[in-house]
């Protein structure tokens, strides 16, 4: 019986170690089973590629409207309005901020989707050879039946459908603001975003008017009811003050948002990447493929050679 001596440490290294030759004969000796795989995930990847829809984004640029003026005048009576219990608008930096969370509220949005009908686009629309169409196994437009199990979207549902196509960012160096919407339907997508600035354009320009005019006639009434002479100089300051906002808000439609470049029909689509997802699929399928058959080999193989050379030492001795 011969002699079994302990094995160096170089030599089990050298067992360990790969051999490149073999790897290679392993995959060629598995091509077709690499081929085939990297085949099947090329052809999945281009028909998902080419059933997935197209999306285009629609935008408009805009930059905060001059409000220093009017905010301006206004500062030096802040304190006497805080005291008579009078609301100034703020500046223009927050009225700004105001009018940007505004559009992404919930119920700004509910509102103008309620208003701008576009619960059923959002849900039951479509986009086929340049035209909107509505999905009649969703929607009936004969009947204006929705025909889902749920039945009709709620309000939630739509908002949340909507925020997440819609975004709204603005430049801190600049201070220029994005408002943008991603869409099947390009020509809905432009009109959505055109709504969308004209809406919060009114809403803050009717606000503050509103509050203006009221401000008027309570200072009216103050005026009429004091016979100090500083009091009634600060009341026609307050009351000249909140005439010219209330002026300001007639005048002018872009109250809040200045539109430096509207929303237009976009005219090609920024997703889905078809050549880019056709290339990602076919290489993900080839490692598959590569990681199936050294797993198969090395993991499976190594251990059914180890128990087959470890029953015929047995039977040697």
């Amino acid at each position: 019986m011969s002699e079994l001596r302990p094995a160096l440490p170089s030599q089990l290294a050298a067992e360990d170690e790969i051999d490149l030759r073999e790897l290679f004969g392993l995959l060629w000796a598995n091509r077709a089973l690499i081929v085939g795989v990297t085949a099947v995930a090329a052809v999945v990847s281009v028909v998902v590629a080419l059933v997935m829809t197209e999306i285009y984004r629609a935008e408009a640029t805009l930059a905060p409207a001059d409000q220093e003026q009017a905010s301006g005048s206004m500062a030096q009576f802040g304190g006497a309005a805080a005291l008579l219990g009078v609301s100034l608008p703020g500046g223009g930096d927050s009225q700004v901020t105001n009018a940007l969370a505004t559009l992404r509220a919930r119920d700004f949005i509910i509102r103008f989707i309620r208003e701008n009908d576009v619960r059923v686009p959002l849900f039951a629309g479509g986009w086929e050879d340049e035209a909107s169409t509505i999905e009649p196994s969703i929607y009936d437009q004969a009947t204006g039946t929705w025909l889902l199990d749920e039945g009709e979207p709620t309000d939630l549902e739509a908002y949340r459908a909507f925020d997440d196509i819609l975004s709204v960012s603005q430049d801190n160096s600049t201070g220029l603001v994005t408002v943008a919407i991603e869409w099947h339907d390009p020509v809905l997508a432009a009109r959505w975003v055109n709504a969308l600035v004209k809406k919060i354009n009114q809403e803050v320009k009717q606000k503050d008017q509103a509050e203006a005019n009221s401000a008027i006639a309570y200072l009216s009434q103050q005026l009429e009811s004091t016979q100090l002479v500083e009091m009634q100089r600060v009341f026609y300051d307050l009351i000249e003050s909140q005439t010219r906002i209330s002026m300001l808000a007639d005048v002018r439609e872009e109250y809040v948002f200045q539109v430096l470049d509207p929303a237009v029909v976009a005219d090609e689509k920024i997703a889905p990447r078809r050549a880019l997802i056709a290339v990602l699929g076919t290489m993900l399928g080839a490692m598959l493929a590569l990681v199936v058959v050294l797993v198969r080999h090395y993991a499976f193989g190594s251990s059914e050679g180890g128990a087959v050379a470890r029953t015929e030492g047995v039977r040697e001795e």
